[in-house]
């Protein structure tokens, strides 16, 4: 009975491999799921009937009762991506059948919720610990580093003013490659070195008096 429930309590995540043999597998099913479309590209997405709650599954407007659940995909087309694991699962291999795209679909509580695609990975710890007890270390640290800035309030990290390379840290619309949607508005410029985002997180934590703990292993 014990063992049962330990199952049940697992997260379940989801992974898509490509004809070409990238996967896509993060610790964040929705995540993986939002990647998964950006690599199969919009241009056929006004030919797809899949229904969420109702309403088009995607569209180029923002539905006001799921605002919190709206991703941007790409060329101003979103996504709604309320449901679980296994409804992103099934609408990834209606699209995959739809346009023979060829893709492998499966959910399992065994992946390891890394990205996996071409080259070989060093290993990488990045945890973060706040002061009320939450813990967050993903196992991909742009996932990580999103998280933090969910936690620590995106308005309030906004209001700091930070700069990567001369750019925003979080800018009204996307203006850069390496940018990432964080809310209907907002957009998340992320560092691709690790030691980068650890430099932002530590500079935030001074200057908003955070008290979290960083843990960064290399």
């Amino acid at each position: 009975m014990e063992e049962k429930e330990r199952q049940r309590s697992v997260s379940k995540k989801l992974r898509v491999i490509f004809p070409d043999g990238e996967t896509i597998c993060y610790s964040s099913s929705k995540v993986t799921y939002v990647e998964t479309l950006k690599k199969i590209g919009t241009a056929n997405f006004d030919e797809i009937n899949i229904e969420m709650c109702h309403l088009p599954l995607f569209t180029k407007e923002i539905y006001p009762q799921y605002k919190g659940d709206m991703e941007m995909v790409d060329n101003g087309w979103y996504v709604n991506t309320r449901g679980g694991v296994y409804n992103k699962a099934a609408q990834l291999k209606i699209i995959s059948e739809q346009f023979n795209i060829g893709l492998t679909v499966d959910v399992s509580a065994d992946f390891k919720g890394e990205r996996v695609s071409r080259g070989s990975k060093n290993f990488l710890v990045l945890q973060i610990t706040f002061p009320d007890g939450t813990v967050i270390g993903e196992e991909n640290t742009t996932e990580t580093f999103m998280q933090c800035v969910w936690k620590i309030g995106i308005e309030k990290v906004r209001q700091l003013n930070l700069l990567h390379g001369g750019k925003p840290l979080i800018t009204h619309n996307k203006q850069y490659n390496n940018q990432i949607q964080i809310d209907s508005n907002k957009w998340l410029l992320v560092p691709s070195a690790t030691k980068d985002k650890v430099k932002l997180l530590k500079v935030m934590n001074i200057m908003l008096h955070l008290n979290m703990d960083i843990l960064f292993i290399s």
